[in-house]
């Protein structure tokens, strides 16, 4: 089962709150007529369903088929759910809104979520680099200057902690990241797409690299590589 709040700190995750997009995104899945699958939460069942209509204020949808057992909602109950739209996973969060007979079965209607949360698919795998050997990043904003560790990076972005939060979207200019290992510097231009509080009152931001050119790109890959072997080679003991 995911976990919606773990879900929000993905950088790689967009997040729908607009009435009109969230509106499209049902519209069309349901059109599609492809299942949906919902996690009443606590429980850990799954069940399999279809959007049937798509109204202002709730979803209808079919009569929810599971794997085991049968299904009993209370209106206290939330309802996680999952589905694949335009080649990404969506996910969103709901409660019982009515249910009602139609033609002979019963259909529930589930309030229409606020947010919509969809999963680009990953081109690159993330790796975290060494507490020894750390990769580092300094840059200059709103003429201060910052340096930082990365917390974990891929092909086409990173992430890294703060003291303060950066709006979503910024472009931080003039980014320099510095490997360990002799490998050269990159500079890049980094987009902040996620913004998560910690627990420590720092602030994890992810982001991605805008337009990174080759050279910046195989540079970052040396690096990913050189550290994938070297985990692999402490997990089977060598290191």
């Amino acid at each position: 089962m995911f976990d919606i709040k773990k879900l929000k700190e993905d950088p790689d995750i967009n997040i729908y709150s607009k009435k009109q997009e969230i509106h499209a995104i049902l519209k069309g899945f349901a059109n599609q007529k492809k299942p949906i699958v919902i996690y009443p939460v606590p429980f850990n069942e799954e069940y399999s369903t279809n959007i049937l209509k798509v109204k202002d204020d709730s979803i209808t949808i079919d009569s929810m088929l599971p794997k085991t057992g049968n299904l009993r909602l209370l209106d206290s109950t939330y309802l996680k759910a999952s589905f694949k739209f335009n080649d990404n996973e969506h996910f969103f969060l709901s409660k019982l809104y009515s249910y009602e007979k139609d033609e002979g079965y019963f259909v529930f209607d589930i309030y229409k979520p606020i947010e919509i949360l969809s999963l680009e698919k990953r081109k690159f795998f993330r790796i975290e680099p060494s507490v020894n050997e750390p990769v580092k990043l300094t840059f200059f904003f709103k003429n201060k200057f910052f340096d930082a560790r990365v917390f974990d990076l891929s092909g086409e972005g990173l992430s890294f902690l703060l003291d303060f939060p950066v709006e979503k979207y910024t472009v931080l200019e003039g980014v320099t990241v510095k490997f360990p290992g002799g490998l050269p510097e990159i500079t890049l231009r980094l987009e902040v797409r996620s913004v998560t509080r910690l627990d420590n009152l720092k602030y994890k931001l992810g982001v991605k690299a805008i337009n990174i050119k080759s050279k910046e790109q195989d540079i970052l890959f040396r690096y990913i590589f050189k550290r994938q072997r070297e985990l692999v080679a402490a997990s089977k003991g060598a290191l």
